[in-house]
């Protein structure tokens, strides 16, 4: 069987323990099985309208409760079972499903089974690995038809023979994924980088507003590379604290050392920390030798300086204190050419979304107006 012909449920929530897990029964088995499973709190209550929920338990075989449930209707042929998110419930649901003959498959399995286009899969994908209000937001905005409406605007240009305003239309798109949506597929890596003991750890912590590296007064303290997710102005990126850029004393130290330029060289952005209190030195001047342009020099303890900051830094901040760190936050998003969109508007989000409209834009140009609207078919439809 195929499509929608197959009965199956999958579990939407991550794995591990949590407050709710949330598991979607779809297929035209679905409703029987649940019928057979579900014990509604209310006699006769059955199961709930499209758009509707029902409180109630999941039984096994012999009609003893398995879990306390909420049950959604999402559609004629879809359910919802909302149960307690320990591992323990969340099998003993599942195992009572199964039991009744529907198949279990993981989450993306499940959208093509019910037939949903290549943008919801991808917008449901990234949802349940989002970290941030906005990027839920953009993601959510796309599965409401957003991205799908305009690539339908750009093919009904195309097919108007509308060359023009289909390039534009297409251009306004590939724009927002460069400031946008490709943040949203590859969250950026900023490394912080510098001497021992200029502050790396606690500038790492300020920004993630948690005691996620340790901090000490004595140099060398970080010996590897710490990562944490964060956010800023609600963007997703994952920061790095690296071990001090010295010469190294000892095998750990120089591993450490040397982790600390791999990340610098695979940043998206490099955060180099001076310290204040003590200036630009030999070490530094070495180390800054070695970036590019993807490096932002950050004075550090500025509070703590005797007197004004000269170059090469442009930014002065006291991560002890968070002295100067919403500037720097801002700084950090223009560096890396990031703007958030506006509510309702269509952000490609994913590679291939991108890749897709290059193609398409491609053809465009070539005034190949048919092969341009074929590249772009498969982003079309949210559900097709």
């Amino acid at each position: 069987m195929t499509g929608i012909e197959r009965s199956a449920f999958a579990v939407l929530t991550p794995p591990g323990r949590g407050g709710i897990a949330v598991i979607r029964c779809s297929g035209p088995d679905a409703r029987r099985v649940l019928r057979a499973c579900f014990r509604p709190a209310t006699d006769g209550a059955g199961l709930p309208p499209v758009g509707g929920l029902a409180y109630g338990h999941i039984a096994d075989a012999d009609g003893r409760p398995l879990d306390e449930v909420i049950l959604c209707r999402a559609a004629r042929a879809a359910c919802e079972v909302n149960c307690h998110g320990g591992p323990a419930a969340v099998a003993a649901v599942c195992a009572a499903l199964s039991a009744l003959g529907l198949e279990q498959v993981d989450a993306d399995a499940l959208l093509e089974i019910e037939g949903a286009g290549l943008v919801e899969r991808d917008a449901r994908r990234l949802l349940r690995r989002a970290t941030t209000p906005l990027a839920a937001r953009i993601l959510l905005d796309q599965l409401g038809g957003a991205l799908g409406a305009a690539i339908e605007r750009v093919c009904g240009h195309l097919a108007a023979r509308r060359s023009e305003a289909a390039a534009d239309e297409l251009g306004r798109l590939l724009n927002r994924w460069q400031y946008c949506g490709r943040f949203l597929a590859d969250p950026p890596r900023i490394v912080i980088a510098g001497r021992p003991n200029v502050g790396k750890s606690t500038l790492l912590n300020r920004l993630l507003g948690a005691e996620r590296a340790i901090t000490s007064r004595e140099p060398g303290t970080t010996r590897d590379y710490v990562e944490a997710d964060a956010a800023l102005a609600g963007l997703p990126v994952v920061l790095v604290d690296t071990a001090g850029l010295r010469e190294a004393r000892g095998v750990i130290e120089r591993l450490g050392v040397e982790r600390a330029r791999e990340q610098a060289a695979g940043a998206a952005l490099l955060l180099y920390l001076l310290d204040a209190t003590e200036g630009v030195t030999a070490a530094d001047e070495t180390a800054l030798a070695r970036f590019d342009d993807r490096t932002l020099v950050v004075w550090n303890k500025a509070d703590a300086a005797a007197g004004p900051l000269g170059a090469p830094g442009a930014m002065a901040v006291s991560a002890l204190t968070g002295a100067g760190i919403e500037g720097l936050s801002e700084a950090i998003l223009a560096r890396l050419g990031y703007r958030a969109p506006e509510p309702g508007e269509a952000v490609p989000f994913t590679g291939e979304q991108a890749e897709a409209m290059e193609r398409g834009r491609q053809f465009l140009e070539d005034g190949r107006l048919d092969d341009a609207r074929q590249a772009l078919a498969p982003l079309t439809n949210v559900r097709g």
